[in-house]
């Protein structure tokens, strides 16, 4: 049995590797359609990407080194009911960079501003790992500028400190980030389907620019991240209805989840089966799934 599970988890990569080849490392070009362009907001130019229509607007936040892109196979599932937004957080993509003199709420109040600017009507606002906490301290210190809140996989237990090796730091982070800017599309696509195969190729692929955009100002964020309030105070000045979407976990874990969702005054939290951090990325029809019940409901 062994050997038939290595079998089946191999040929799928080889055949992922022949269709690398095959494309000759061009990164996919964005949706027919969608536009992009840039706005000043909070002392910065913040790069959006915009489907259009004259539909309800859902503002989607990527999670740390990633960029609006990056949300592109599931914003095209929802663009037929939506005009959906897709900003470059400030460090990412071809928005500005991050300053060490960033305070610890100043994402959060990125999206406030840019909303302001595009002038849109009480957006739905998602986010997922990084992007999830900015919509959360968004909507906890603007209760009333959001239709709703969509939650993927953000950090709901406290965080434990690192010691040692582990430790996080300015310097270290720095060069990480950097490193990986100078690595090739073809090797980051090609990591990525070896690290991550349930994401699938064309994942990879739209995936892999962003590592090259991530600017490594990026790193000035470490020394915020004891200044961020913990979620059960920022859930308690929630009102609006709240969808959280966390990857899988043992009982206990989840357990403790669902009290910190139960904070929320309009919450629900969907703990789905086999996925990891990346939800949208290892269980897309699942996610979708309870996304669309939340959405129909609003």
């Amino acid at each position: 049995m062994r050997n038939i599970a290595r079998r089946t988890l191999v040929l799928p990569l080889v055949a992922m590797a022949a269709s690398m080849a095959a494309l000759g490392g061009q990164p996919p070009a964005p949706p027919a359609g969608w536009t992009d362009s840039f706005v000043m907001a909070n002392g910065i130019r913040i790069h959006y990407w915009r489907t259009g229509g004259e539909k309800p607007v859902l503002v989607m936040l990527h999670g740390s080194s990633d960029d609006g892109l990056c949300w592109t196979s599931l914003a095209k599932e929802l663009t037929s009911d939506y005009d959906v937004v897709l900003p470059d957080a400030r460090g990412h993509g071809w928005s500005d960079p991050a300053k060490a003199s960033d305070p610890a709420d100043v994402l959060a109040e990125d999206v406030a501003a840019l909303i302001r600017e595009l002038k849109l009507d009480r957006p739905i606002v998602m986010g997922h790992s990084m992007g999830a906490s900015s919509a959360a301290w968004f909507a906890a210190k603007y209760p009333d500028m959001a239709r709703a809140i969509v939650l993927e996989d953000p950090g709901l237990l406290p965080r434990q400190p690192r010691t040692g090796r582990g430790t996080m730091n300015v310097e270290g982070a720095h060069a990480r980030i950097l490193a990986r800017n100078q690595t090739s599309y073809d090797d980051l696509v090609k990591g990525c389907v070896e690290s991550s195969p349930k994401w699938g190729l064309e994942e990879c692929r739209i995936w892999a620019p962003s590592k090259r955009l991530h600017h490594p100002s990026n790193a000035y964020r470490y020394r915020t991240f004891a200044e961020r309030p913990p979620m059960t105070e920022l859930f308690a000045k929630i009102g609006v209805p709240t969808l959280i979407l966390k990857a899988d976990a043992d009982d206990e874990t989840r357990k403790k989840n669902d009290a910190v969702a139960a904070v929320l005054k309009s919450g629900r939290i969907v703990h789905i089966d086999g996925a990891g951090h990346n939800v949208r990325r290892e269980e897309k029809a699942a996610l979708l799934a309870a996304l669309r019940d939340f959405l129909s409901n609003l």
